[in-house]
């Protein structure tokens, strides 16, 4: 404190210096109106610097595919991160009565249901994915034909609830299968005529398909269909534990809101070195060009929860959650 009030007076003394020697000479003798205006100008000070945080040390669970793209700027250092496939993991770290892990990335759905049942401590920050499933198929019109047959997966979980949602009467004769990579298989074997794909598997199809002479393409978006994405996967943190390290997990919120948000105004080189760093196989996705290629269909974009809670509870009342109230931190 004296270091800084020896620098304000410094610099008040030199700037009364400064003064007194470009005033003219008839008005070298200031009033002290003048004196005491210009004695009552603020000192600028440098604005503190940003604390700069180590997310390297937390303990992540997270999905493989979209959901665990969407932690690429916190995963790069990462020793202490697990990416796993299927939801069982997810809901073993969220329910275990001796919390493991710092961050916990799982559906929307999966983190709300436990959280309103009082299961876990756990609360939804933000909304991490916004969906990303498309129909291929050869006709643009595949679901008003009659003809067509027509290869889905996840009857009652996302992509076949959103469906459902969508076109609860298709015109074309659907068969689900227990996976995307089931329904995937049915159409490049001649089974169906379209299928429900995520991406990137969606263009991983379109070109295995390519390769046997067959042209495929997307012909429904349903992110766009729903009306601009439907928030499918959350970052969960514990109550208390946000309340110790607000700053720090705003912090990371924030970093990976940035990440994404460049990611999808360049040219994905960065993205593709990101993932060519944690490991393609790592995070459960195709090689890193083509999730370069695709990444604005993966849907990643970070939002934090209490600011998309009309978008949560329109989501989650396709699994019979009636409000995402009791699960989202403010």
């Amino acid at each position: 404190m004296k270091k800084f009030s020896a620098i304000v007076l410094s610099a008040l003394l030199l700037a009364g210096c400064s003064n007194g020697a470009q005033a003219p000479a008839e008005t070298a003798a200031a009033t002290p109106e003048a004196t005491a205006e210009a004695t009552a100008e603020p000192v600028e000070t440098a604005a503190p610097e940003e604390t700069a945080y180590d997310f390297s040390e937390l303990k992540i669970i997270a999905p493989m595919g979209a959901p665990a793209l969407s932690l690429l700027p916190v995963l790069k250092n990462n020793t202490n991160a697990q990416i796993v496939n299927g939801p069982e993991n997810l809901q073993a770290a969220l329910v275990n009565p001796e919390p493991e892990f710092d961050v916990i990335v799982a559906p929307t759905n999966l983190g709300v249901k436990l959280a309103a049942a009082g299961k876990t401590d756990y609360r939804m920050l933000a909304v991490v994915t916004w969906g990303n499933m498309y129909i291929v198929a050869d006709d643009e019109n595949i679901i008003d034909n009659a003809d067509a047959e027509l290869a889905l997966f996840g009857e009652s979980a996302v992509g076949g609830l959103v469906f459902k949602s969508l076109y609860p009467e298709p015109a074309a004769k659907v068969t689900w299968y227990d996976s995307v990579t089931d329904a995937q298989a049915a159409l490049l074997s001649d089974k169906a005529n379209g299928a429900l794909v995520a991406e990137p598997a969606a263009t991983a199809t379109i070109a295995k398909a390519k390769d046997s002479g067959k042209e495929f393409k997307i012909v429904v978006d349903l992110q766009e269909t729903w009306g601009g994405g439907y928030p499918q996967a959350g970052l969960y943190v514990r109550s208390s534990d946000y309340e110790e390290n607000k700053d720090m997990y705003d912090a990371m919120i924030a970093e990976m809101t940035a990440y994404a948000e460049e990611a999808a105004a360049s040219d994905k080189a960065g993205v593709i070195a990101d993932i060519d760093a944690v490991g393609a196989e790592t995070l459960g996705v195709p090689n890193s060009a083509i999730v370069g290629k695709v990444w604005d269909r993966m849907g990643v974009q970070i939002v934090k929860a209490s600011e998309c809670v009309e978008d949560l509870d329109k989501f989650l009342g396709l699994f019979g959650i009636e409000s995402s109230e009791a699960a989202v931190i403010k």
